[in-house]
């Protein structure tokens, strides 16, 4: 997918130097523009796989330094403006509706990389996803504040969208925040020249009692108790 830069940067800049007009059709196409390359990094991370996670990974880690970017530079934009302007009724509501398809994407984003997230422990990449997370959690804030001050005619229903995706990217980056154990290589046996042992028979139940076995994090939980031999 192509980068461009965000037109609602430029358009901010020349309205804060010229006092041009900020119109709706800015805001939403940076919003599109964010939500577009949001939709191809969701796409990367639900076709992630075992046999494809570094791959992905890596391009999953350069999608998301490119959302925080350019949504640093739109909150920066939009606290460097000096007067909002006042959007007709239908124009906010063009523009919620944009916020709509944002915040769902990101929503599905958020949920397919915390799926992800026992194929992307096997890389070098979970640290840095997971710094990304939490500055877009931060630079998310930001921009909600700044394009809710647009709508106040459809800002509440907003502000809810933007608050439950911020509850999901905050239990995906919980998520990442959990490290796997490390788990020890399994070496291959060692070949040798001496016969392998016959294995020792099954004892019958009759003979032998036995406790039921239970697979806990620290390993099996109940041995073999041999019964009581008659005469003894």
């Amino acid at each position: 997918m192509q980068f461009k830069p965000l037109l609602f940067l430029a358009a901010a800049f020349s309205f804060t130097q010229a006092q041009a007009a900020l119109t709706a059709k800015d805001v939403i196409d940076a919003i599109h523009n964010i939500t577009d390359i949001s939709a191809g990094t969701w796409d990367t991370v639900r076709n992630t796989s075992s046999t494809n996670v570094v791959v992905s990974a890596a391009k999953i880690t350069d999608d998301l330094r490119k959302i925080v970017t350019i949504i640093a530079n739109d909150v920066q934009a939009l606290q460097g403006a000096a007067t909002l302007p006042k959007f007709p009724d239908h124009d906010q509501a063009d523009i919620c509706d944009a916020l709509s398809g944002f915040a769902k994407i990101h929503q599905d984003l958020f949920k397919a990389l915390a799926s992800k997230k026992i194929d992307l422990d096997a890389t070098t990449f979970l640290q840095p996803i997971e710094t990304l997370l939490i500055l877009l959690r931060a630079e998310l804030d930001g921009l909600a504040e700044g394009v809710i001050a647009l709508v106040p005619t459809c800002g509440a229903k907003a502000r809810d969208e933007l608050k439950d995706l911020d509850k999901t990217l905050s239990e995906t980056i919980s998520t990442f925040t959990v490290r796997a154990p490390d788990v020890p290589s399994v070496q291959p046996p060692v070949a040798t020249n001496h016969p392998i042992p016959a294995p020792l028979p099954v004892p019958l139940p009759s003979v032998i009692g036995f406790k039921p076995t239970e697979i806990s994090a620290t390993g099996p939980i109940g041995t073999p108790v041999a019964a009581p031999v008659r005469g003894q």
